[in-house]
């Protein structure tokens, strides 16, 4: 532990290096020697001291430090030794070997200019505390190395504002760059988790980091900043957008925003959808300013912990997620599913806002004798993915059209992109003219020739099987295509078009279309309540 005291000097954290690895690898154990060090910079000299203590948030520490063995367990038996005290008018240089005599514990709280020697585990990575920031992040060991599975993991204990009741971690340049180092080692999705640990009384949490680490032409890694009230997993791209990118600079810092809302804020309607279920606002500041964030081609994920109640675990699938627009009403995000594993309401956006858990149980009169399609009809509904014909009925024999279908197909996928042009019997108009825009856009659809769409023609099952198939593919839940093989126990498999064999072989190959007996029907039309369970499948892919 360092004690920092601002009034009698301040200190920036360093990093820790430690060499674990390199002793793991040489197979021999070591009897003595430095096991790691951590580099601190004075930014005030007056009469600054670095020691080690125990403090009460490191139960069973020894001396404010923890030691691990190579597995990641906690050893005892070892003793700290404390670093002497530099001479508080000279540049601080760190000391390469420490004393050798046994430590007695310092009393003392004043803090010195001083690099250390301590022990740490392998990989576990300090970050930088900002001058002008009123709390300084301490990163305390994790009970597993910090590098698994491509994340790499950095804690902080942020001290709150009581005027604001937000709690603020901050990290710099180096210590950013050293974590997706890190996390880049893995083969794995990389992905550096800061972890801001709960505050008493906080309603607020916000993480400060440089902006330029998020120009990235790819999501080749992604940050997560979690907090007690949510969890938010930012790709490199994020703001690459023009919008946004003209607005980062190369010292710009960017601040993320998890605050949590009280529903007595809300007006009554909403309050009568959501209930007493959490709310958080999410935002973006950008060099103290707030801006309006949105990027298609940028998802950012989205994790709200959330303990349904009894009537909820009898249908989890109708646990969805509201945002709240402009105008104060509450959207559908398609994407809103609880995750029991985690105990979280997840879900994917491209936008920030007030987003809100709820439950939605959506039916209609007229579905009653379609048993096997009831239930999807029913979640696909409550989840904004599908729509009725009215509030009550669902005309569940009726054909759709390829419009339509093409609506459903990007809600369920959560696919984005920026359109930039359409298909020539489309207008701006249109209701459907985003959705088929997107699946321009991404190489789901060349239409039917001529630049046209036809989008109010009836859809084929063969050509909703294409589509779907593309739309697959370029969601990444595919592993392979299907080929004629897949299709030879239909008997009028020669009616499938050989543009669409490709397409149909590889949904009867995944599972998601199996054909009446040995018929795949591929010329006829499909139906409203065929189609909710082939888009229900692929929702839950």
């Amino acid at each position: 532990m360092a004690v920092n005291h601002l009034d009698k000097g301040r200190l920036n954290f360093g990093v820790g290096y430690s060499y674990l690895k390199e002793y793991r690898e040489a197979g021999n154990a070591e009897e003595s020697g430095v096991i790691a060090k951590i580099g601190f910079k004075v930014l005030e000299k007056k009469n600054t001291v670095v020691k080690f203590q125990s403090v009460a948030s490191m139960p069973d520490s020894i001396l404010g430090t923890y030691l691990f063995d190579w597995n990641g367990d906690t050893i005892t038996g070892y003793e700290v030794i404390q670093p002497d005290e530099l001479n508080s008018d000279a540049e601080p240089a760190p000391s390469e070997t420490p004393k050798t005599e046994t430590p007695t514990p310092d009393t003392s709280s004043a803090p010195v200019e001083s690099s250390i020697p301590t022990v740490a585990p392998s990989n576990i990575l300090a970050v930088t505390a900002s001058p002008v920031v009123t709390t300084s992040p301490t990163i305390k060991p994790t009970e597993t190395p910090a590098l698994t599975g491509g994340s790499v993991k950095v804690e902080f204990e942020p001290e709150i504002d009581k005027a604001t009741g937000a709690a603020k971690a901050v990290i710099d340049t180096e210590g950013l760059s050293k974590a997706i180092e890190e996390a880049e080692k893995s083969k794995d999705t990389k992905t550096v988790e800061l972890n801001l640990k709960k505050v008493e009384d906080a309603d607020t949490y916000i993480q400060e980091l440089p902006g330029k680490f998020l120009l990235k032409n790819s999501d080749e890694y992604k940050l997560k900043v979690s907090t007690e009230l949510g969890t938010i997993e930012i790709p490199a791209n994020m703001l690459n957008n023009p919008n946004i990118s003209k607005l980062i600079k190369d010292d710009s810092v960017v601040e993320f925003i998890i605050k949590e809302v009280k529903v007595g804020e809300l007006s009554a309607e909403l309050k009568e959808k959501i209930g007493n279920r959490p709310v958080i606002d999410i935002s973006i500041v950008v060099d103290g300013k707030k801006v309006e964030w949105s990027n298609p081609s940028a998802k950012v994920k989205v994790s709200i912990p959330y303990k349904p109640d009894a009537k909820e675990l009898e249908n989890p699938e109708h646990i969805v997620v509201f945002y709240i627009n402009d105008a104060g009403n509450a959207v559908s995000v398609p994407s809103g599913r609880y995750d029991a594993s985690l105990g979280m309401v997840t879900f994917e956006t491209n936008h920030f806002s007030l987003y809100a858990v709820s439950y939605v149980h959506k039916t209609f009169t007229d579905i009653g004798s379609y048993a096997w399609a009831k239930k999807q009809i029913e979640v696909l509904a409550s989840k904004g993915v599908i729509n009725g014909t009215s509030d009550t009925t669902f005309t569940p024999q009726a054909d759709i059209t390829r419009a339509d279908f093409m609506i459903l197909l990007v809600k369920a996928l959560g696919l984005t992109a920026d359109v930039t042009s359409n298909f020539a019997d489309i207008s701006e108009k249109d209701y459907y003219y985003e959705y088929v825009g997107i699946a321009k856009e991404l190489g789901i659809t060349t239409g039917v020739g001529d630049n046209k769409f036809n989008p109010k023609a009836k859809i084929t099952r063969q050509d909703m099987m294409v589509l779907t198939t593309n739309a697959l593919k370029i969601a990444g839940k595919i592993s392979s295509p299907g080929t004629s093989a897949d299709v030879d126990r239909f008997s009028d498999k020669t009616q499938i078009a050989s543009y669409a064999v490709e397409g149909v072989a590889t949904l009867v190959k995944e599972g998601i279309v199996v054909g009446s007996g040995d018929v795949i029907n591929p010329r006829g039309n499909a139906s409203r309540a065929e189609l909710a369970a082939i888009i229900y499948k692929i929702y839950n892919k």
